[in-house]
């Protein structure tokens, strides 16, 4: 029950937020055969601002499945099968992890992708033009096929509060929820990360 409440909470996210899943669609896999760009995470910090007020593209997963839950924990394990540990992560839920990406043409032209999970779960943002969401389109077919390494993330759900527990073991996605006492210290603490230490 509480992931469905989740899950609704999610999809009226995404209605408000306007990052549609229908903005992008998906091409058939046999569209996808010529690869056209190489993707890696983007080190180099002096090249972090070309994502600055960037926005979302489309969501990797497609459509809401009745496992919507468990496939984000799955996408996040194979973002690590792919490239390791993130740019970031962070024990906010909605602001849970992102990956710098640059994706790179045969010819040397660089396109840079946001790939994170927010408030609406696992997307990709950068900016609005054919060649990034082509770019985009290839990224996802390569992360849904990548297997996840296992791993093991806590966070919170601030509007709960409630605590998120998610991974993946022996290749299995996991996803647990509950409630918790706003008194928790580990959540006290993530509230003082955000609103400063005198809240």
């Amino acid at each position: 029950m509480k992931q469905k409440i989740l899950l609704i909470m999610l999809l009226g996210i995404m209605i408000i937020t306007g990052c549609s899943r229908s903005d992008m669609p998906y091409k058939e896999e046999e569209e996808m055969d010529k690869v056209q760009y190489q993707f890696q995470m983007e080190t180099n910090e002096e090249k972090w601002s070309a994502l600055y007020g960037t926005s979302c593209i489309c969501h990797i997963i497609e459509g809401f499945p009745s496992d919507y839950i468990e496939q984000t924990a799955l996408v996040y394990g194979r973002l690590r099968g792919l490239f390791g540990e993130p740019t970031y992560e962070s024990m906010n839920y909605e602001d849970q992890y992102a990956y710098y990406i640059t994706a790179t043409t045969d010819d040397g032209k660089e396109i840079f992708l946001d790939v994170y999970s927010g408030s609406s779960g696992p997307a990709i943002g950068g900016q609005h033009d054919e060649e990034t969401a082509e770019a985009a389109r290839q990224l996802i077919q390569i992360i849904l096929q990548t297997e996840p390494v296992d791993y093991d993330y806590v966070g919170f759900y601030l509007d709960g509060p409630s605590k998120v527990r998610e991974g993946v073991k022996n290749g299995v996605p996991y996803a647990e929820e509950e409630e918790i006492d706003p008194e928790d210290e580990d959540y006290k603490e993530l509230i003082r990360q955000m609103m400063g230490e005198d809240y």
